[in-house]
Formats: structure tokens, sequence, C-alpha cells
């Protein structure tokens, strides 16, 4: 028979009982408590089977990859795998099967086909008998942490390209220094060895009229005459070739700071430097393209050095192009995103070679010696880019032709006003053109009459109106009298400009409050002080 327990041995199993009750309680707590951790993570937190399946997975796994944990559950790893990225999701869990773990970088894709970076950390989940059962892992996007790195980076190449140019600035002047001071003597001393050239050839004749073997530093006069004039002008070419090459140094060196600065419109430096170049294009048979935007934002610069940059990258593209069906195209746009005006210069040429892609922003580097380039163009062009706080990348493909993107800061505020000039006479509204958009930021249309100035007012909603009184069709007093009729267009500042100062149409339109008026011939300076006032 059973010895029956004492009180005290009856106690003690007690007290062991709910100590091991208390034990089951608090791990119920801890347990809890790690499950809310888990679900509440930032991190993607998942497991799986041994084939990848997923058993379970936390919200913050599911929004990573765009979807709800409902409809995650069951699905396999594969389906975040990244195309064409390594290593892959199956790589990372093969991984884990043969060692036990993986640890590292890995790309996923979302629900709607976006890729992105994260930092995995997956390993094998075994049982009591060590025999694996599944795959747990934590996962962090990484985005932010990449594009930070990449920003970084680009930061550190700008920098050194900075840097570098400076110290090659600073290099180049010296050397153009030095090239100048003696090609200036060979430069100066060149036409008179012609001259003397072309006086001592009929001497020389005569000499070797009467000794036909003499030898003048050991050729004879029959090779000189046919010669020695074309030796002293292909000098002369080389001369100034390197007086070129100099002149280029000089510029480069002095780019890295622009001082005369002011509020410009760069779709004015796309139009003149195309201007300039027309010869060049026209010659080239290079179909040209212009897509400029309309109402771009001012930018701070110096127009002179603006027009210098497109002017020789557009040479560049129009050289690029070993072809007959050549086309260039140069384009203007505003981010609004980031408060930039870009300016987009393409060719379809030969594109730029891959051994030079790395440095083409460097002196003397191109891909054209044998067409007599001198690689200083895209060097000149980064200075002044970068003399006006800008930026310069380029796209380019073999055989395919580049694409050079140039950013510049905008002035978002105040907005370029803009002149409406209304008048019959071409010539002074060429010069008036002129006077606006180069000595100040306007811009600026033109039409002939009353009836063409009505359509473009509606179109263009000008901020002034330069208004001559007599017109074909429709002349200024008519449309006064429309401007005061269209309460939307009562306020609009107009300035009268005739060459009737006596008059009886002046009177009536004084009568409807215009009373801006400039008599034919006037001060160009006189009316842009006007102009200025009125729009300030």
């Amino acid at each position: 028979m059973a010895k029956k327990p004492t009180y005290e041995e009856l106690e003690q199993r007690v007290k062991e009982l709910e100590k091991g009750l208390d034990m089951q309680a608090r791990f119920g707590d801890r347990l809890q408590i790690l499950s809310l951790g888990i679900e509440q993570s930032s991190e993607g937190i998942a497991m799986s089977d041994l084939d990848g399946n997923l058993e379970y997975l936390n919200d913050a796994f599911a929004q990573m990859h765009g979807y709800s944990a409902e409809e995650l559950m069951g699905k396999n790893l594969s389906t975040f795998h990244a195309l064409h990225q390594m290593p892959s999701v199956e790589e990372a869990n093969r991984a884990v099967k043969e060692t036990g773990e993986f640890k590292g970088e890995i790309w996923h894709t979302r629900l709607d086909g976006t890729v992105f970076p994260t930092m995995m950390h997956n390993s094998i989940i075994r049982d009591n008998a060590g025999k694996p059962i599944g795959m747990m892992g934590a996962l962090r996007d990484i985005s932010d942490i990449k594009k930070a790195e990449e920003a970084l980076h680009e930061s550190q190449q700008q920098l050194y390209q900075a840097q570098k140019m400076d110290a090659l600035g600073m290099l180049v002047a010296g050397v153009a220094h030095e090239i100048n001071n003696p090609l200036s003597q060979v430069m100066f001393n060149m036409p008179l060895l012609q001259k003397l050239w072309l006086d001592l050839l009929p001497v020389l004749k005569e000499h070797s009229e009467r000794n036909p073997d003499l030898k003048y530093g050991g050729l004879s006069y029959d090779f000189l005459a046919e010669n020695l004039g074309q030796l002293l002008t292909d000098m002369e070419m080389a001369a100034k070739r390197v007086a070129t090459i100099g002149s280029g140094l000089k510029s480069f060196a002095r780019q890295s700071s622009v001082v005369d600065k002011r509020p410009m419109q760069i779709n004015t430096a796309v139009t003149n430097a195309v201007r300039l170049a027309g010869t060049t294009i026209k010659k080239s048979g290079v179909h040209l393209e212009l897509d400029l935007a309309d109402d771009l934002p001012l930018m701070e610069g110096n127009l002179h050095c603006i027009e210098q940059i497109i002017l020789n990258m557009t040479i560049n593209g129009v050289e690029a192009v070993d072809h007959d069906l050549g086309e260039l195209k140069i384009g203007t746009r505003f981010q609004e995103k980031d408060g930039r005006i870009m300016l987009l210069i393409s060719d379809n040429g030969r594109g730029i070679s891959p051994s030079i892609s790395n440095k083409i922003f460097d002196p003397f580097v191109t891909d054209k010696q044998a067409e007599g380039g001198t690689g200083l163009g895209l060097s000149v062009s980064y200075s002044l880019v970068k003399a006006h706080d800008g930026k310069i990348t380029f796209q380019s493909r073999k055989g395919e032709g580049t694409t050079f993107t140039l950013l510049f800061p905008a002035i978002v505020e105040p907005k370029a006003a803009k002149i409406l000039l209304v008048d019959d006479d071409k010539s002074l509204c060429r010069v008036l053109r002129k006077a606006f958009v180069r000595e100040r930021p306007y811009l600026v249309e033109e039409t002939a009459n009353g009836k063409e100035a009505f359509i473009k007012i509606a179109t263009y909603r000008p901020d002034l109106l330069i208004l001559d009184i007599f017109m074909p069709e429709m002349d200024g007093l008519e449309v006064c009298r429309t401007i005061k009729a269209e309460p939307v267009l009562a306020d609009m500042k107009v300035i009268i400009i005739t060459g009737f100062p006596e008059h009886p149409k002046l009177k009536e339109v004084a009568e409807l409050g215009f009373t801006d008026v400039y008599y034919k011939p006037f001060d160009l300076g006189d009316i842009i002080k006007a102009v200025d006032d009125m729009l300030a």
C-alpha cells in the first residue's frame, strides 16, 4: 500500500505546481510581446517552408511589396524575384539551405513591377532534433540609403571634377602664356618671310639661269619656285593653328568665374547661337530642329557665355554627324520639381567613343583629331556651366548619337514680362525687339495691325502693349477703344508711339486714359526706361 504523502510534501508539490504555472504565464506573456513586436516591426519578417512557400509574414513585409498579408500567404518567395539582378531570391534561398544562413543585399520586385534594394538576413529553422523544417528571414528596404550613397558618390565625382578643372585651369594658363611669347615672333615674322621670298624669286631665277647647277640649301631653284611659297603658307597656317589652341587655353583658364551676370532668357541665347552657327549647319546639310518651351523663367547668367556654350555644343553635334541624314535637336524645358531650366542638345551622329567617355570634359580629349579637333570646346563649356552653378551630363550610344543635358538654376520670381509690339513698321519693331530682348529680360512678340493684335492678345496675354496709332485694317485708336470695352483688358498697360504729334486721334486716345505717348523718332533709351518703370 502506497505511503500517504505528508503535509509538508503536499505543500512542496503545490508550490512546484504554482511555480510551473507562473513560468507558463510569464512565457505566454513574453510570447505575446514577441508576437506584437514582430507584427509592429518596421522590418519585413516572414517564415516559409523549405520550398519557399510563405507560412507567416508581418504587415511590413506585405506593404513593402505592395500586397496585403492575406494575398501573400502561401505564395512562393520566387514571386519577388527581380530579373537581371544578382544574387536572385532563389540563390539566397539555396544558400540558406546549404549553409544555414544568408545575409546580404538583394533586389526584390513589388506588385507594380518596380524593383527595390533590400538588406536581407535569412536563416534555417530546425526542430528539437536539429532537422531543418523551414526558413525565417528579416528584410529591410534600403532604397533611401542607396539614393543617399548615389548622391554622395555623384557629389564626390563633381567635387573631383571641379578640383581637377581648377588645377588644369592654372596649368593651362601658364602654358598658354609660354606659348604666346615665342608664337608672336613666328606670327610677326612669317608675312615678312613671304614678302622676301616673292622679292627674291626673280633674283634666284636669274642666278639659276646663269648657273643651272646652283643649289640653295641643297635644293634646286625649280623645286623652291614650285614649293617654297606653299611651305611658307603651310607654316603660317600651322602657327595660326597653334594660336587658336593657345586662345582656347586662355578661354578655358579664365572661365572658372563669370562676373557679368544678370537675369536672362535662355531661349534668346539659343536663338543667337543658332544664328551664329547658321553657315556651319547649312554647309553640313544637317537638319536643325528647335523645340523651345514658352514662358520659361529667367536665369542668372552671362548671355555671351551661355551663347558660347550652345555654339560650342551645336558645332560639336554637327561635326559628329558622318552620314547624309544628320539631325540636330535643341530644346528647352523647365523642371518645376527642382526649379531648374533644362537645355537639351542631341544629334544622331557617330556617338562618343567609350575609350574617352569618362574624360570628354578634359582639355585635348577628342576623337576628331583627323578633322582638326582640339578637344577644348567641351572643356570650356564645362567650365562655363559650372561657373553658372549648372550641371552637364550626357548619354551616348556608339553609331546612334549623343544627347547633352544642361541644367541651370532658374529665377522663378519674377517671371519675364511680356511685351506685344503693334506697328506696321517692321524695321522699328526689329530695333525695339532687339533692345528689349538683349538689354532686358523681356519676352517680345510683334504684329503689324490691330486685328492681328487682338488675336495675339487672346493667346499671348501681354503685360504691356506698345501701339502705333496709324496702321492698316484697324488703327491704334480702335484697339484702345476695344481694350476699354473688355473688362478683362481694361487694366492693360499701353504705350502709344506715333509720327503725328498733332493728330486729333491722340486727343481721343488720351480721353480713354492712355497718356503715355512717344513721338517718332524717339530716343531708344527713353522708351526702355519707360517700359522698365511701367513693368517694375
